[in-house]
């Protein structure tokens, strides 16, 4: 007859522990909506206090079509030019001014790069036409700087796939020694190591 009490007493016990375990959970629950929504609020005051630029950005106008740099992009990109150790940090762009989208979007690209204090080229198209899309030719044809490799890295955020080619330097100065008027393409500066090209818009693929 002794065993019928315990278990009885046992399930009173049982039955007290579940009871408390609920009321303590329900205050953490109660105590932890309490803290999320007094954060809120305090967010919400700081987003109030900023300018409205600070909180949205600034509006620009994209046309439908043209190309650019979304948030997200831009933020994988800045974090892929930050982790460049080495003490050079360079870019240089070539666009053709006069095609207003592609202009647009080297505007951007350099703004980018700029952002994380990389000196930026913007040179002459010598009236030239790229090849839609990104283009990135490498002076060297082996082992380029580290800058080369972190710039290529950051681009291939970009919606356009990036072409690159190596031993531009090499190509050129051939094409130029069998053929002194050849115009396919222009002499790197000095310590200029690589070149961007900024071509116009491709043409969508049936299935964008």
């Amino acid at each position: 007859m002794k065993q019928p009490k315990l278990v009885v007493v046992v399930l009173i016990v049982l039955v007290l522990a579940g009871a408390a375990a609920t009321a303590y959970f329900a205050r953490e629950n109660f105590a932890l909506k309490l803290e999320i929504g007094i954060l809120r609020h305090k967010l919400e005051a700081a987003a109030k206090a900023l300018p409205p630029e600070r909180v949205a950005g600034p509006v620009v106008e994209v046309p439908a079509g043209h190309r650019t740099i979304g948030k997200l992009t831009r933020e994988v990109m800045l974090d892929a030019l930050s982790s460049e150790t080495g003490s050079e940090k360079a870019l240089w762009l070539r666009v053709d001014p006069q095609d207003r989208e592609a202009a647009e979007f080297a505007r951007q690209i350099a703004e980018v790069f700029r952002e994380v204090r990389w000196e930026v080229f913007v040179l002459d198209h010598h009236n030239l036409r790229f090849k839609p899309g990104l283009t990135l030719l490498v002076g060297a044809k082996d082992s380029p700087p580290s800058y080369v490799e972190t710039a290529q890295r950051a681009l291939s955020f970009l919606r356009d796939p990036v072409a690159v080619g190596t031993g531009y330097v090499s190509y050129y100065e051939k094409m130029k020694r069998e053929s002194p008027d050849w115009q396919g393409g222009v002499a790197f500066l000095p310590g200029q190591t690589y070149a961007v090209y900024v071509g116009r818009n491709p043409e969508p693929t049936p299935d964008e």
